[in-house]
């Protein structure tokens, strides 16, 4: 309702004052105008509309489920882009600790240029695993980092350390919007992606950046996707022990040499021990992430690695390093990683 009021006010200024606005009035537009093009204001008044020459849905997860009923920043879903050949394939992607899928507009676009079907998923993410399983009774729990992603992506009571049930699990979700969407927009295709009240998996590419890396990457551990994408990531890490945790090496679902990654290398957030090599270490032994360690700007197809880096970044503050890999400007690397 005073989301309401606030556009009602803005109509009554623009159209009913007869004097010239004042500064502020128009300060106070300004700002209005700001904060519903940001992602705090389009998570707060989520709506649909065209971006370009691509089609957005913005969807709060409650729409999909009445069963869900928190971490409701609307999901993003981009169907493919008119005129492009159609891959036929489900692209989601997991926000990192504490952002939305708004904060990751340029790659979600991307996919959807290369004639993929696009989805930002929202889902619980307000607490990094790393800070979860590094702290308190669950620094001695070895099983810590496996129990909490997988609560968190399938629902499944497996956690002392977090709350998620199969409602508001990542899976969970994906299941209400891909049927919310095959019911409202019949026409898109999204039906594919859904048989018999499940996940058809082998159609999906899953990814994600930072912690949504690691949700992506246990998935594919999990689940057999088509294809995984790891952004700044996959950083658990048992401070307690300095080891990795045993998920790590548990046998692959998703096909062999099907999982691609690109992080800066500097990135000291991901690379939680201290060791830059912590996490593309981790990519070659033991998720089997082939190819010598390559810079990106040697060019596609970056010497056929699947383990790719980026210095473009340097010199700036550590989260916008660690962000570096979602700057709008990799286009063409998140096809190799993402969209081929």
């Amino acid at each position: 309702m005073k989301c309401l009021l606030i556009l009602f006010c803005v109509q009554s200024v623009l159209f009913c004052k007869k004097d010239k606005e004042s500064n502020d009035d128009l300060v106070t537009l300004l700002g209005i105008n700001l904060y519903l093009r940001s992602c705090a204001g389009q998570n707060a008044n989520p709506t649909s509309g065209m971006v370009g020459s691509l089609q957005r849905y913005q969807i709060s997860p409650s729409t999909t489920s009445s069963s869900i009923t928190t971490d409701n920043n609307p999901h993003h879903v981009y169907p493919p882009q008119q005129g492009v050949t159609k891959k036929n394939i489900l692209s989601v992607f997991y926000p990192g600790t504490g952002s939305s899928p708004c904060d990751y507009g340029a790659i979600l676009q991307q996919g959807a240029t290369r004639g993929y079907h696009v989805i930002g998923l929202s889902y619980p993410n307000a607490e990094a695993v790393n800070t979860i399983c590094n702290q308190g009774a669950a620094r001695s729990d070895a099983n810590c980092f496996e129990a909490v992603r997988r609560e968190v992506v399938t629902g499944s009571d497996e956690s002392v350390y977090v709350s998620v049930d199969g409602n508001h699990s990542i899976e969970g979700r994906l299941l209400f919007l891909l049927q919310y969407l095959a019911k409202n927009y019949p026409n898109e295709g999204w039906d594919q992606f859904v048989s018999n009240g499940s996940i058809v998996w082998p159609s999906v590419y899953v990814g994600g950046h930072s912690q949504g890396s690691g949700h992506a990457a246990y998935q594919g551990k999990i689940r057999n996707v088509g294809r995984v994408s790891i952004y700044s990531g996959v950083s658990d890490y048992s401070l307690q022990s300095a080891s990795n945790p045993s998920w790590y090496g548990i046998s692959q679902q998703a096909p062999a040499g099907s999982y691609y990654g690109f992080i800066h290398e500097n990135d000291s957030i991901a690379n939680l021990s201290g060791n830059m090599n912590q996490v593309t270490d981790v990519w070659l032994s033991p998720l089997g992430m082939t190819g010598a360690l390559t810079n990106v700007n040697v060019g596609i197809p970056y010497g056929n690695s699947k383990r790719l880096v980026t210095t473009a970044c340097n010199g700036m503050g550590t989260f916008a390093i660690h962000s570096c890999p979602m700057v709008n400007g990799f286009q063409t690397v998140w096809n190799y990683v993402s969209y081929p």
